[in-house]
């Protein structure tokens, strides 16, 4: 089971929501985890480099209408000799009218595990954010998302496979006062249906009640915080499971000098499967140096490195001989990309 929560700020339509791939099934961990590939500026990357190119030359001439799209080429390499090379050829929102956005986001993948042929992919995400005004105290927003993953073997592109996801998911959100500290509280409601290569829409069915807490704790530490309620359909089993789970950051920047700012991530997430008995745990402390050129007031480009100085990985499931409790799977990232607004 694909975890699919919108992400962080979503009331914020200029930001897209972020795909999250936790699942739930006792054979995989964290799918954050799973894709990885050797970086190769290969034909295909240069032509999608130049494909986020035209997009921003075609952007240029409705930028009043635009609420974002960022551009983004980033390298994800593992200890263990995997590695992901992902490029964002469009990620933001359109305003459509006062009430209603359009939501984008295009990504390429190009995965390299040691040993193995090279595979590619598509990571893509299209929707619609529409106002729907106050119910009590909350601004409530609705979305409609179709998602569409596909991968396959470079050399031939055999091996294909590909994910399709229907989506509707109604948030609420208001802002909150906690300990003299402003918070932003969020309410989220979700129900899916999907399949892989064409399968029943039952086979990725499933809902969820989510629950989010975000703001600053002072002026260089943030604080985040997710708490999920999944009850998905097991294809072996043929019954839904419940799942409950928390994601969480911590984090801290200091602005150094000329657009330089120096960060730490403290990330955690957990869930458990009461029904199978199955936790999973993921997380890690990532220190980044980062990079931020504002050119005008529409257009920025970004940058930047970052490590984790702590990695750990952690499964625990009853009679499961691949439980695990690692931490020599240290991530190396490093990003480059565009902003228009």
């Amino acid at each position: 089971m694909p975890r699919n929560g919108l992400s962080f700020g979503i009331a914020n339509k200029a930001n897209i929501p972020s795909p999250r791939s936790v699942n739930n099934d006792n054979t995989t961990v964290l799918g954050s985890l799973l894709k990885k590939g050797y970086f190769k500026v290969s034909y295909t990357i240069q032509k999608t480099a130049i494909a986020a190119a035209i997009s921003l030359a075609s952007t240029t001439t409705f930028a009043s209408e635009l609420g974002s799209l960022t551009s983004e080429v980033k390298v994800n390499d593992y200890e263990n000799g995997l590695t992901k090379t992902e490029v964002t050829i469009g990620k933001g929102s359109y305003k459509l009218t006062d009430d209603n956005s359009f939501l984008f986001d295009i990504d390429k993948d190009f995965v390299k595990n040691e040993g193995e042929e090279r595979k590619e992919g598509w990571d893509t995400q299209f929707g619609l954010a529409q106002g729907l005004g106050s119910v009590g105290d909350f601004d409530t927003t609705m979305y409609y998302l179709f998602r569409y993953d596909a991968s396959w073997t470079a050399s031939d592109e055999s091996n294909s496979s590909d994910t399709k996801q229907y989506i509707i998911a109604p948030y609420f959100s208001k802002d909150i006062t906690l300990g003299g500290k402003d918070f932003s509280f969020g309410i989220e409601l979700w129900a899916q249906l999907g399949n892989d290569n064409d399968d029943s829409l039952k086979n990725k069915s499933g809902v969820e009640t989510n629950f989010y807490l975000s703001g600053a704790l002072s002026e260089h530490w943030n604080l985040e915080l997710a708490w999920y309620n999944f009850d998905y359909y097991d294809t072996d089993e043929e019954e839904y499971d419940y799942q409950i789970g928390t994601e969480n950051y911590l984090t801290y920047s200091l602005p150094l000098v000329s657009g330089f700012s120096f960060n730490i991530e403290n990330y955690v997430e957990a869930y458990h499967t009461p029904d199978s008995d199955t936790t999973l745990a993921y997380a890690h402390i990532q220190p980044e140096f980062e990079f931020k050129k504002e050119v005008n007031e529409n257009f920025s480009w970004h940058a930047g490195v970052s490590y984790e100085a702590f990695n750990w990985e952690f499964k625990d499931a009853t009679g499961n001989a691949k439980d695990k409790d690692i931490f020599d799977n240290n991530e190396f990232q490093a990003y480059i990309g565009f902003t228009i607004k």
